[in-house]
Order: C-alpha cells, then sequence, then structure tokens
C-alpha cells in the first residue's frame, strides 16, 4: 500500500490533535509541518516525525510528494489558505467553519471544485458512533434539541476577537448546527433567534443563541449556544431527539446515549470520544477510494449559513429563510 504524505498547517492544539490521530493510521503520515511559528512547526516535526517544518506555504503547494494538507490555522486564515491549496492541487481537511463570512465559504467550494480536489470540514460529532446510532434509531425526529455550552470564554481567547474568532456562537455553533441538520434528516428553512453579547457585554460579537428552526419536511427543532456556563449534568454536547413514539439523548460529550422505543428504555455507552481519530481515517479512506468525503464544502457551507441567520435574527428581530 502506498503511503499517502500530509502537510499539517497550523501547529498548535489542533494540530497536534490531528498529528496524533494520523499517527494511528497506517499509510498515511505528515511529511510537512507549516507555522507562523517556525518553532511551532519544529516542535511538531521533532515530535511526529516527517521531512520538514516551514514559514513558506510555498514550500508545501509546490511539494509534488504531498497528496493534502490540514489546516488548522485561525478562522480569518480559512479562505486564503485553502484556495491556495486548492490551486496547488492538494486534497484539503479543514478544521472548522470553513470562514466566518458566506462568501468566503462559497469562494473556497468554488476553488475546490474548479481544481478538482476533495474539501472535507472537520465536523468530529459526526463521527461519533452514539451519534451515528441516533440518527438510525430516529431518522427524521419530529422535534430535535442541540445544545453546546461552554464555561465563559475568556475575553484575552483568541476566538474572542472579532476577526480571527467571532467569539462563541460563530466560532464553534456550526459543530451545533451541523450535527441539527445531520440528526434532522431535512433542511433548515425557517429560523428565528434570541440572544446576543451577553457574558461579554458590548463585544461586537454575539455569545448566547437560542434558536428555534423549521425544516423542509415541517419538522421542528431548537438550537442552544453560548458561554454562560456549563452543564455537569448533560456535558457540553447535548442532544435529543424525539418522534413516532421513540427517543434518545445523547449527553456525557456524546459518549452516552438513553433510548426509548414505547416501554422499552435501555442506555449505551462508549469509552472514549472517537470522532477525530474516526473522521481521520475516513479522509485517509476517501483519498484512497478516490471518492468525495462523506462530509463536503457543502456541509461546511450550510452549517456557516445557519449561525449567520441566527445572527441576522438576533440583530434584527426577523425571521430568516433559508435556501438550500
Amino acid at each position: 500500500m502506498e503511503s499517502l504524505k500530509f502537510a499539517l498547517i497550523g501547529c498548535g492544539n489542533l494540530g497536534r490533535v490531528h498529528a496524533n490521530c494520523l499517527a494511528q493510521i497506517e499509510g498515511a503520515a505528515f511529511a510537512a509541518y507549516a507555522d507562523v511559528s517556525a518553532e511551532a512547526a519544529q516542535a511538531c516535526l521533532d515530535e511526529f516525525g516527517g521531512e520538514y517544518a516551514t514559514t513558506d506555504l510555498n514550500r508545501i503547494w509546490n511539494d509534488d510528494g504531498i497528496s493534502a494538507v490540514y489546516i488548522c490555522t485561525r478562522h480569518d486564515s480559512h479562505a486564503p489558505i485553502a484556495i491556495d491549496a486548492a490551486r496547488a492541487g492538494k486534497h484539503i481537511l479543514i478544521e472548522k467553519p470553513l470562514a466566518l463570512e458566506i462568501e468566503n465559504c462559497e469562494k473556497m467550494a468554488q476553488a475546490v471544485e474548479e481544481a478538482g480536489v476533495y474539501m472535507m470540514p472537520a465536523f468530529k460529532m459526526r463521527y461519533y458512533p452514539l451519534i451515528q446510532k441516533a440518527h438510525e434509531f430516529i431518522p427524521q425526529p419530529q422535534v430535535l434539541v442541540g445544545q453546546m455550552m461552554d464555561e465563559r470564554w475568556a475575553d484575552n481567547m483568541w476566538a474572542q476577537d472579532p476577526v480571527m474568532g467571532g467569539a462563541n456562537v460563530h466560532s464553534q455553533g456550526c459543530h451545533t448546527t451541523d450535527i441539527i441538520r445531520y440528526l434532522a434528516g431535512s433542511e433548515p428553512r425557517v429560523l428565528w433567534a434570541a440572544g446576543g453579547a451577553i457574558s461579554h457585554p458590548g463585544h461586537p460579537c454575539i455569545d448566547q443563541c437560542v434558536a428555534s428552526i423549521q425544516f423542509e419536511n415541517g419538522h421542528v427543532g431548537s438550537w442552544i449556544q453560548g458561554d454562560a456556563a456549563g452543564g455537569d449534568f448533560t456535558s457540553k454536547f447535548f442532544f435529543e431527539l424525539f418522534g413516532d413514539g421513540k427517543s434518545v439523548q445523547l449527553y456525557d460529550r456524546l459518549k452516552k446515549a438513553t433510548f426509548k422505543d414505547g416501554g422499552q428504555v435501555w442506555t449505551e455507552e462508549r469509552d472514549d470520544e472517537e470522532g477525530f481519530l474516526l473522521e481521520n481515517r475516513e479522509f485517509v479512506a476517501a483519498l484512497r477510494e478516490k471518492r468525495a468525503p462523506a462530509i463536503t464544502a457543502y456541509d461546511g457551507i450550510q452549517a456557516t449559513r445557519l449561525v449567520l441567520a441566527a445572527d441576522a435574527a438576533i440583530r434584527t428581530g426577523e425571521v430568516q429563510h433559508l435556501k438550500g
């Protein structure tokens, strides 16, 4: 089996998580590491092995041995890096969100299409086994709730920066909206939301959001996102589905799920959070099989579209109508 060579762009915490994952996949390895900090890139090379570390992305674009890149940089840099990667003929795994603006998301998708390469948004929660099992159990729930609540983000946290990170709802709300779309089994069409800069008064970006969503099939959902506080009972991630006499609740960072079917109730558990490793396995498998990954640029666009619709609803008080 021919080994696939990858480049890691962004050698911070998330980049290192992906490097650990790829090290567990046979026939795939990082050959290059790039970061604005030469020290960070070299540290990854020293720890995970490879061929070189660099601060110059052109070295990666011109390296014919590299099949794909992982983009694990701050949000505002995603679009220019991804567009350059696509034009260089590199497949892409990109950390969420694709971008904070829908226009940049669409430019990235267009560049990927024109170049004939694949781009996979890193929505790790899609790969949690109990998320997938819940979707199989109730493929189109009549009522759906998705919640992600954090402890208050520090004022000096980079993701609080309006340009680099966009604050809590914009920075990681796409994780929740992607899972809501996936679990709903239907596209969102109407959204109304309330919220604002509540835990960071005066900040230009919203940090709390409660949204009501109607899907194309007429079913409904609720989305709760913010950093007012974490919840020990549900954990940071919590989803519940109801439909046709059945229900399921996902909690404990999606490692536990309680299912109800008529009079039967049971709980299933996983030992670990498996999303990071499983999404890496899917990306490598897709490249080997020369097919699109299960999650594509369209999913990234739709996740961001929902976040921006909620922002618009909060700022205007108006119901938002979403397109496909």
